[in-house]
């Protein structure tokens, strides 16, 4: 049996990436440090990139290091917009 933390767990999200249907999964409280470091002028780069290759790694287990690296630069705005969607980020969440 399951604890009642169990219903915290996010749920997944189907969006389509130039073409490629995709199982988002939201990442856990392990990753804040990413979320938290988006506001940081700073360190958002490097937190979004680190947020992208979590999320896709999640998505796409088999997916080898150097696939994840080699996703062109193309798919970055919707690959950003999906991500902050599926983490309750997007600006139609914030507008709630």
């Amino acid at each position: 049996m399951m604890s009642k933390l169990s219903r915290l767990i996010g749920s997944p999200k189907k969006v389509t990436i130039g073409g490629e249907e995709l199982e988002l999964k939201p990442l856990s409280i392990k990753y804040l440090d990413l979320i938290l470091d988006l506001e940081d002028d700073n360190k958002r780069t490097d937190s979004l990139k680190k947020l992208i290759r979590e999320t896709l790694k999640k998505a796409v287990p088999d997916a080898s290091d150097q696939e994840i690296d080699n996703v062109s630069i193309q798919y970055f705005k919707e690959l950003s917009e999906a991500i902050l969607s599926v983490h309750g980020m997007d600006k139609q969440a914030q507008d709630e």
